[in-house]
């Protein structure tokens, strides 16, 4: 349940990403290459006169990639198709092996996504609706957001970021709302997504782009799912899962693994078991209740199951090699 609840969508990295770039990966099943005026050469030839033309490379996943070089370098467009199709899904110009704009389509040739590269640190970029429809204008500067603007469906203006301050709204290809982003200074501060039906979905505070404060999940019907805490884009400290409204677990985390004492419950009332944690390992003792009453206790020690007896003489054997090496370090400092 806790990897579910950690998760972001994958579809996050493109709708906030600032000044990246896209890869296309797959086993290679051909490669031609074609000189400027339209004859074949071989592999070596090409390598070794370094010669103007394109590579045209056949991949296993029916993806085709087309690149221009000159002088041993990417120069003009180069384009990916989607798989099993002559339809270009990126194309990509360039300037002796710089990336001046990168454009994505859908599988019908419509674009979804432009980025232009202004200078090393600036970039601009433009999402479409999938009926061609505008979608959003922004400027950035690396990560920065300074200036935005995002549209409905309707071409209406729904909300803007100027100055590096402002509301983010993103939609999906078909006008569905999918997350209000709060900008400050250029950052992300707070971001809400949604559910089709238009619920909340998720709420989390940022700064400087990384998760930092609280986090709360609900269930489409808008009982609670989870409360978080998050540390540098890391969950850090307490964390509550529900079921049915009702608390089930409560866990502590350090720097993204589990820490101290997880508690489970029945009912959100009811202790059902304790584990102790120590680095996502369990570590200590597990225990089992029944009606508020002590029924079982296992001994774990680094995730694996011990008794009482092996763990208290682990334990004190761990002890000794601190001691040890402590005074081994004073020795040395003197």
């Amino acid at each position: 349940m806790n990897k579910l609840f950690l998760s972001l969508p994958i579809v996050a990295t493109l709708l906030l990403s600032g000044c990246g770039s896209e890869q296309n990966n797959g086993e290679v099943i051909s490669k031609r290459y074609v000189h400027k005026y339209g004859y074949a050469v071989s592999q070596s030839e090409w390598e070794s006169n370094n010669y103007p033309g394109q590579v045209i490379t056949t991949m296993r996943n029916g993806v085709t990639i087309t690149s221009t070089y000159e002088d041993g370098l990417l120069n003009g467009p180069s384009t990916h198709t989607h798989p099993h199709s002559q339809t270009v899904q990126h194309f990509y110009l360039y300037e002796y092996g710089d990336l001046k704009k990168e454009v994505i389509y859908d599988a019908l040739g419509m674009p979804i996504r432009e980025k232009t590269q202004l200078s090393p640190h600036r970039c601009s970029i433009t999402m479409w609706y999938g009926d061609g429809t505008p979608m959003s204008t922004e400027d950035y500067a690396d990560d920065e957001l300074l200036d935005g603007k995002y549209f409905t469906l309707n071409n209406e203006l729904e909300s803007s970021v100027e100055r590096g301050n402002g509301l983010k709204t993103r939609r999906d290809q078909h006008g569905t709302l999918l997350s209000k982003n709060h900008i400050e200074a250029g950052y992300l501060t707070k971001k809400e997504t949604f559910y089709s039906n238009g619920n909340l979905e998720e709420v989390a505070f940022y700064k400087m782009n990384q998760r930092n404060g609280e986090r709360k999940v609900y269930t489409e019907a808008g009982d609670s799912l989870a409360v978080e805490e998050w540390v540098n884009n890391q969950i850090h400290g307490k964390a509550t899962y529900f079921v049915n409204g009702n608390k089930q677990t409560e866990v502590y985390f350090l720097n993204g693994a589990r820490n101290g004492i997880e508690t489970q419950y029945i009912d959100g009332q009811t202790v059902e078991k304790e584990i102790a944690w120590n680095n996502d390992q369990r570590h200590g003792p597990t225990k089992f209740f029944v009606a508020d009453n002590l029924a079982k206790t296992e001994w774990y020690y680094n995730g694996k199951l011990v008794g009482k007896r092996r763990y208290d003489e682990l334990l004190a054997m761990e002890n000794m090699a601190i001691q040890a090496a402590e005074q081994f370090n004073d020795s040395a400092q003197r």
